[in-house]
């Protein structure tokens, strides 16, 4: 579909958990492995009992409970890590492109000043947000080749 748009470039981003499986086992492994990292943000910057914190909650309880307790077309959360997705936009005859250096330091100096706990690694041709060294977001471009 997103060919049929003939992009310049396409900008894929996403968290990195793997959240597909049809074992619900290996989903809730999969869960609880990653769902721990909003609930210690949230903890560390948002004050208890604030509208904002009780909004962050409530959206980290809904994914967990589309994770664990839904299955078919009510199970929304199918979140894939970012090997999947880079071998679907090959798959689909896109073109990773790195980001530059400059704009991985960049970001890294805005993490460093404004946001404790927060990092940034490169992988490959994509960019990793990171919570204590744990991946949480990918950010990759995409060339239509």
């Amino acid at each position: 579909a997103i060919r049929g748009l003939d992009p310049t470039l396409v900008v894929l981003v996403d968290e990195d958990v793997d959240l597909t499986s049809s074992n619900l086992v290996s989903r809730l492994r999969s869960a609880f492995n990653y769902l721990w990292i909003p609930y210690d943000t949230v903890e560390t910057f948002l004050p208890r009992g604030s509208k904002q914190r009780q909004w962050h909650e409530a959206d980290i309880c809904w994914k967990i409970e589309n994770v664990i307790a839904h299955e078919g077309v009510q199970r929304v959360e199918r979140v894939e890590p970012i090997g999947k997705w880079e071998q679907r936009m090959r798959n689909a005859n896109f073109q990773g492109v790195g980001f530059g250096e400059e704009c991985v330091v960049e970001v890294k100096a805005m993490l460093d000043e404004h946001a404790a706990g927060w990092g940034l690694k490169k992988e490959d041709e994509c960019i990793v947000l990171t919570w204590k060294g744990h991946n949480v977001v990918f950010a990759s471009a995409w060339l239509n080749a």
